[in-house]
């Protein structure tokens, strides 16, 4: 009878084999998790404030503007067109916007950073602001599901003076 050769897995394989590894998977385990963490050291969470109505909002060099869509629905499938704005500097209640009329503007606080597949959609200590029609329009723009019901411009980060 043959004897089946021994593999590195076995339990009763060659001694200096085995911690080899068990070294090699823990490498690369830890490898792993250090790829895993931000670069940055975590910043505790800022309190977080309550929503701010207010009248306009400038944009800071690094804020971007953006035109989000109401969502359309082709029975395939569900459509949000989202735009980039460039040349918005400042939004303030009575301005024109991608066909919008600014009648409310809405600012949230970021008590912390968070991103998404590299996209980075919370800033520590900055808010994200909402400017559309009317305060109804703002509050129910988007469903619990995630669908548009009325088009809108999104605003971040913006600095907010204390008030």
């Amino acid at each position: 009878m043959r004897e089946r050769p021994l593999s590195l897995f076995d339990s009763h394989a060659c001694g200096h084999r085995r911690p080899l590894v068990r070294l090699c998977a823990l490498w690369i385990s830890v490898a792993f998790t250090a790829s895993c963490r931000s670069s940055e050291p975590h910043k505790p969470d800022l309190p977080k404030q309550p929503d701010r109505w207010v009248d306009s909002v400038v944009l800071d060099a690094d804020s971007t503007s953006k035109y989000v869509g109401s969502t359309k629905d082709f029975s395939i499938t569900d459509v949000t067109t989202v735009k980039s704005l460039d040349a918005v500097k400042t939004v303030k209640l009575g301005d024109e916007i991608s066909g919008i009329r600014i009648g409310a503007i809405r600012c949230s606080f970021h008590w912390r950073d968070a991103s998404y597949g590299g996209d980075q959609y919370m800033w520590r200590g900055r808010w994200a602001c909402m400017a559309g029609r009317s305060k109804n329009e703002i509050e129910t723009a988007v469903a619990e599901d995630g669908t548009k019901r009325y088009d809108y411009i999104h605003l971040a980060p913006i600095r907010l003076p204390n008030s």
